[in-house]
Parts: structure tokens; C-alpha cells; sequence
């Protein structure tokens, strides 16, 4: 890499126009949006190719730029799998993405919008940043775009458009670009300083490998292969030099002092993430010849013709490793130039270059299969980061369009015309070519609701005073599929509640075991599993938040008419899962604890041998609250609905022989009924011969807000329907009450 014309690489010298940079920015933006359309008139309500790791990844990209503005200490404290602790290196940080996407969630307010722009710049950027440094290589503009192109809209790059933590690979020849500068800069003699201009290329290369670094750990580790081979062969070439040393190690130093708070949280989970991903997991994920000749299916030109390569055992979509035709064939022609031709005559500097493309290029290849990966994987255990071995086809395209750029600027000086014009049909059919291989219009989108059309019961979450914890379910874990929680993650970025669900690269142990547990809600083991929950605590010197359950009855593998008929009303008449509000079909309750305190002696008893007892009551409306418990319940909910409702609390100490009806009578201050809501217990749906000795029923009853006008007190009791006779009911001394009610005072 040098300044100088080089040897066997004519061009034209290279233009500062301002003007011509930003027209190929410009070409490069116009590129990506004709070639991932529709997504542009998609922002937010649509993600590319699937809603898996795109919405993983809107929740993470949304996380990092709400702990920035709130709580950057606590950046890997996420909110997902409460309340386990750092659970955002679980996946991908993302963070040098968040940073630079955080003025996009402020405007916009949407993360889906926040998520689209990222991906959507990562490429006029990887390509500009490949042109920027492929022009200070060859000196030639032609050549220098094509290599942006190769770069920048490979084919694997638009089969891999789900994995924005594999895209982001824009800044890495931003950095190479700034190192080659750094190479021809000389510290003055006798002087302990740097030069201006040298400390500026010290601090934007500090911070172009930052933002590389930081963007994903995968890209990370592929900077560092590419960058140390670089120096290798810059050390055998003899440009790396004791003050370029000194350079360089400061830079490193700088970068790895910085990135070090950033790998902790991930030091301290090594050990489950190589259980929960053994190395047999990722062989068994390694790449087959065959697969450099698989293409997506929604490729426009070899999708159709490579069905039979995506058919094989083992195939996945990480395995859609095609590279194209036209910069392979480019690649080829430098290499046989120089490394065959003009090996002695080429200058050290552009020498030292081709190796290290051509060592990137070999190396990155071999890894994707089976047998390298594992060697690599137990010579150097950072190294099994890359958990599947087809993506380090990745550094395998950086060096793939270095070298293209430098075939292509082979190809014109010996051409039959070298006139501008043959020269213009050459770069326009080689252009075309690249397009045409990678063409996916229109692009795979998966619909989501964005933030305004989310459930309702997402909104009332959000206007709760103070933290909260929510789970969902149904909850799905591995081994079942786990995908359909990133809707969750994305739902949670309306109000930041501590979500026990959770979607990410990691999936913990706690997590399968309380699917489990959870299985058959609403049965008593699944309860405990939730009242568990509420005890459970990051800091144990914190009080737990209050915790609530969201069923979605619609979703497999609930049945929802099971739960209409049957799981619903076991549901609603534990005494564990207050019912808050229906939202769409949806079903939210509040998870009560198991405290045995709240249900003491009764307060009053009925029938003769005063088997059923009445242990407690509450009553809520707008302007109401009556309580026989020390802290209402419902004195920290804001009740999605102003229907009063009144909830009472039933246990019979023996079975009981007929199906009684529970009367609820609105009385005058003269006792003349004013309305009543009689009804059996719990709608009807668990009458009093099914009750269980000792099991405590929770019997919620709404009425009017008209029913409280001029009522003075409440009259409750029972009845036989079949005789109408009402059971006899006694205080907590074993009186009897009046007319066999016990009455409620309202005011």
C-alpha cells in the first residue's frame, strides 16, 4: 500500500473532489435502496426476511440507547429472563450501532424505524468505506467502486439480512484505510510528540476500531485476524518499522483498554455458553463444498437454479454461501498477475497487500468447514465465539473484493481498446453482473405491529407508576422453537418492565425448566412456579415488583376454546391470580404471593354445621375501595376499566352437598333492595359440590356503577336454588346474622 504509482497497476491519479465522493456515496445509497426494496416503505411495520434475530436485535439496539439515557452502568442488566443478571451478554451488545442509532429512537420513537436504518446504511457505508480504501490501492476510481460493490452487496450479504450483527462490517476499511496512512507517517526526529496530522490518524483510527470493535464480538474477531495478518505481512515486507511499531501498539492498547468493560460480562458466562454450545453443536453447522454454490431463495437469478444444493441434510440458511462469479473471476486475475508474472517486479508495499488479502482469503474459506473450525476452536478458544462456522465466509468477502479491485484494474490497460469508451462498457457490464447476481427485489419482509398498534394491555402496562415484571404465555423455551418470544422483547420497549421471558443467542438453564413448570397452567404447579417468581430477587435488599401474568390464549400450544371453557375459570378462581382486565382476547392478571396471612379466620360462616366459610372480601370502583386484607389489593392497580367489581373469598372445611347460589344484595339504608347480583360461584363455572375441602375459591362478581347509587350497605349470602332457602349464616362468634346475611357497610 503506497502513495506511489505502483508497478503493474496503471490509473488515474486520484481525484480530491469532494464532489466525487459524495456522488459515489450517493450511487452506493441508490444501490441499497432499489436492491432491498420494499423495505424503505416498510420502516415500521416490517423487518427483512424473518422477525428472529430482526426483532432480537430492534430490542437490543432499543435497550442499549434506553440504559445510555437512563442507567449506563447498568447497560448489561437488560430486561429480559428477570431476574437473572446480565443478561444482555446473553447476544450480541450491538452498542457502537446503538450509539450512532440513538438520534434515530429519539425522532422517531419507533425502534422497528430505529432497526430498518441501521441495516439499510450498512451498506452505501461498507461500500464507501471498501471504495475509500481500494482507491488508495490501485489509484483507480473504477476499479475502487467495483470492490465497494463486491463489498458491500454480495450475495451472502442479502442471505444473511436477518443478522444485522453480521452486517455491520462498514468500518473495518475505514480503519485499514487510516493504518495504511499511518505506515508513511514519521515522527520527527528529537521529538516526543506526535505531529498534528499524525495524532489526528491516531485518534480517527482509535475511533473507526472502536466502532468495529464494539459493533459485534463475531466482527470483532474477525478485525483482529484481519488486521494482525495485515501487520505480519507488513512486518515481512519491511514497512512495519520501530516507530510504526510504537504507533500501533498504542493504538491497540488505547482500543483494548476501552472494549475491556464491554467483554466482562461475557468472561463471566464462558463456561455456559461453551455448554449450552459445544463444539459438536458447530461442526455439525460447518459448511459443505456444495454450499459455495447454495443461493437464498429469494435471489432473483440463482435462487430458482440452486434449489438442489439447499436441499441437503443439514442445510441450513447460514449455509447459503455463494460469493458470486464475476469477483471470483476478478480475484483470479490479480492473483495470477502478480503472484505468478510480476512477483519481483511488484514494490514491497503492494506485496506486502496481495498477501494479506490472499492469507485472509485462504484462511477465512478454510474455517468454514468442519475440520479447521474445530482445530482453530481448541488451538485458540476465543476463536469458538464464531459459534457457526459458514460465517467466517464474512472476512473471506472483505478479501475477496480487495483482490477483485485489483483484477479489475488489470483488465483495461490490456484490453484490444483502452479507449474511454470500451473502458465505460466494461465498467457498466461488470457493474451489471454484480448487480444481477446479487438481485433480490423485492426483498422477504415480515410484518410486525408496530408500537401504536400493540395490544392494549402493552399500554396499560406502560402507565403503571414504578417498576413492574411481566410474563407471558404462552412461554417458549428450547428445545421447542423460541422465536415467537422476540415479540415479547419488542413489546417490552414501550415501558422497560423486567420481563421473565426472554429470547437471545444464550438461552439459560432457568429457562426450560420454568416452561416446564409453567406447561399446564393453570394447575397448582404452575402457580407455585409463578408465586415463586415474586421472591425471587437480583438484590435481596430490594422489594420484588409487582408481578403480572399476560395469557395469550391464541397462541399455540394453548387451545382457546379449552381455555374459554375450562383453564380460564380455574384461572380466575385462585386466589393467586387477580383478574385484571380482558385486552383482545388476552387475558392479564396480577400474580399474588403465597402469603399465608392474608386468609386468617373467617368472617363469617354458612350452613348448618357452618362448613363454608367467608374469609375475606374487597370491593374496587373509581370512587370505592373496601377491604378485609391489611393492603389492598387493588390500591396499586389502576384498573384498566371503571366497572366496580367485588371479590370474595371462599373455603368449605368438608364436601358440600348441593350447588348453592351466592346472593350479592345493594341495600338501602332501610334494608329495601335496591339491586342484586346473584349468581353462582365464579360465573357458574365451579359450582359449590366440585369445591375441594380446605381449597380457597377466589369469586369475582362486576355490577354496574349505577348499583352503588343511593346504596348504603351490602348484603351476602347463600342460597339452595331448588328451594330457595337460604343457609344460615353466623358471625365470627358463632351468632347468627340477620336474614342470614352478612352485611357490608359503604360508607
Amino acid at each position: 500500500m503506497t502513495r506511489q504509482q505502483t508497478s503493474g497497476v496503471k490509473g488515474t491519479i486520484v481525484n480530491r473532489h469532494p464532489w466525487i465522493n459524495l456522488t459515489v456515496l450517493t450511487v452506493y445509497t441508490l444501490c441499497t435502496l432499489v436492491l432491498t426494496h420494499p423495505l424503505l416503505f416498510n420502516l415500521t411495520t416490517a423487518v427483512p426476511n424473518d422477525i428472529g434475530d430482526p426483532l432480537l436485535n430492534t430490542w437490543i439496539l432499543a435497550w442499549d440507547s434506553h440504559a445510555l439515557l437512563t442507567d449506563p452502568l447498568n447497560l448489561f442488566n437488560a430486561n429480559i429472563f428477570y431476574p437473572l443478571p446480565n443478561t444482555l451478554a446473553y447476544s450480541e451488545h450491538l452498542f457502537s450501532t446503538a450509539l450512532l442509532a440513538l438520534p434515530l429512537q429519539l425522532i422517531s420513537a419507533e425502534p422497528i424505524a430505529a432497526y430498518n436504518l441501521s441495516l439499510l446504511l450498512t451498506f452505501p457505508l461498507a461500500a464507501f468505506g471498501m471504495f475509500l480504501l481500494a482507491l488508495r490501492l490501485t489509484r483507480q476510481r473504477s476499479a475502487a467502486f467495483i470492490a465497494g460493490l463486491i463489498f458491500a452487496f454480495a450475495p451472502y450479504r442479502f442471505a444473511a439480512i436477518a443478522h444485522l450483527q453480521l452486517l455491520t462490517f462498514q468500518w473495518l476499511p475505514f480503519v485499514l484505510l487510516l493504518i495504511d496512512k499511518l505506515f508513511d507517517q514519521k515522527k520527527p526526529p528529537h521529538s516526543l510528540l506526535p505531529t498534528p496530522r499524525l495524532a489526528s490518524l491516531l485518534l480517527a483510527s482509535t475511533i473507526f476500531l472502536l466502532l468495529q470493535l464494539l459493533a459485534s464480538w463475531y466482527l470483532a474477531l474477525y478485525t483482529f485476524l484481519i488486521l494482525g495478518i495485515f501487520l505480519l505481512t507488513a512486518l515481512f515486507t519491511h514497512r512495519l518499522t520501530r516507530t510504526n511499531f510504537f504507533h500501533f501498539s498504542l493504538l491497540f492498547l488505547i482500543s483494548f483498554f476501552l472494549i475491556l468493560p464491554f467483554a466482562w460480562p461475557y468472561l463471566s458466562l464462558l463456561d455456559d455458553l461453551r455448554t449450552a454450545r459445544p463444539l459438536s453443536l458447530a461442526r455439525s453447522l460447518a459448511a459443505a463444498p456444495t454450499d459455495f454454490l447454495a443461493v437464498a431463495p429469494f435471489n432473483r437469478l440463482f435462487g430458482p437454479l440452486t434449489e438442489s444444493f439447499r436441499t441437503r441434510p443439514g442445510f441450513t440458511e447460514e449455509n447459503t454461501l455463494f460469493i458470486g462469479l464475476t469477483a471470483p473471476l476478478l480475484a483470479l486475475i490479480a492473483l495470477l498477475k502478480f503472484t505468478i508474472y510480476d512477483l519481483r517486479s511488484t514494490p514491497h508495499a503492494l506485496r506486502s497487500t496481495l498477501y494479506a488479502f490472499l492469507a485472509i482469503l485462504l484462511i477465512a474459506l478454510t474455517l468454514t468447514f468442519a475440520t479447521p473450525y474445530a482445530a482453530l476452536a481448541q488451538l485458540i478458544p476465543a476463536s469458538a465465539v464464531i459459534r457457526v462456522p459458514p460465517r467466517w465466509i464474512i472476512p473471506a468477502l472483505f478479501a475477496l473484493a480487495g483482490l477483485a479491485a485489483f483484477g479489475y484494474s488489470l483488465i483495461t490497460p490490456h484490453a484490444p481498446r483502452p479507449t474511454l469508451y470500451f473502458k465505460s462498457i466494461l465498467f457498466i457490464l461488470t457493474c451489471t453482473l454484480l448487480l444481477l447476481e446479487t438481485l433480490s427485489v423485492p426483498l422477504p419482509l415480515a410484518p410486525v405491529e408496530n408500537r401504536n398498534t400493540l395490544n392494549p394491555a402493552y399500554h396499560w402496562l406502560a402507565e403503571q407508576p414504578g417498576p413492574i415484571a411481566l410474563i407471558e404465555l404462552p412461554l417458549h423455551s428450547a428445545p421447542a422453537p423460541e422465536y415467537p418470544e422476540v415479540k415479547r422483547l419488542y413489546a417490552s420497549t414501550l415501558g422497560w418492565w423486567r420481563l421473565v421471558n426472554g429470547y437471545s443467542g444464550y438461552t439459560p438453564f432457568r429457562q426450560p425448566q420454568l416452561a416446564q413448570a409453567l406447561a399446564d397452567f393453570p394447575n397448582p404447579t404452575a402457580v407455585t412456579a409463578l408465586q415463586n417468581l415474586i421472591s425471587s430477587s437480583i438484590s435481596p435488599t430490594l422489594p420484588s415488583p409487582p408481578l403480572f401474568l399476560l395469557v395469550h390464549p391464541g397462541e399455540a400450544p394453548f387451545d382457546r376454546a379449552r381455555w374459554e371453557t375450562t383453564g380460564r375459570w380455574q384461572a380466575e378462581r385462585d386466589p393467586a391470580l387477580l383478574p385484571i382486565a380482558q385486552f383482545e382476547g388476552d387475558y392479564l392478571y396480577q400474580v399474588l404471593p403465597a402469603d399465608a396471612a392474608r386468609f386468617t379466620t373467617p368472617i363469617a360462616t354458612f350452613g348448618q354445621d357452618q362448613t363454608i366459610q367467608l374469609l375475606a372480601y374487597e370491593m374496587s370502583s373509581p370512587d370505592l375501595q373496601l377491604s378485609t386484607f391489611n393492603q389492598p389489593l387493588s390500591s396499586i392497580l389502576y384498573l384498566p376499566s371503571s366497572t366496580p367489581r367485588l371479590a370474595l373469598y371462599w373455603r368449605s372445611t368438608s364436601p358440600l352437598p348441593a350447588d348453592y347460589t351466592v346472593f350479592v344484595h345493594f341495600r338501602a339504608a332501610d334494608g329495601f333492595v335496591r339491586s342484586q347480583a346473584d349468581s353462582p360461584p365464579v360465573s357458574g363455572h365451579y359450582p359449590t359440590t366440585a369445591w375441594q375441602p380446605g381449597e380457597i375459591i377466589q369469586d369475582i362478581r362486576y355490577f354496574p356503577e349505577d348499583n352503588l347509587a343511593q346504596t348504603d350497605h351490602l348484603a351476602i349470602g347463600l342460597y339452595n336454588p331448588a328451594t330457595g332457602q337460604r343457609l344460615p349464616a353466623f358471625d365470627t362468634r358463632g351468632n347468627r346474622l340477620a336474614d342470614d346475611a352478612l352485611s357490608i357497610p359503604l360508607h
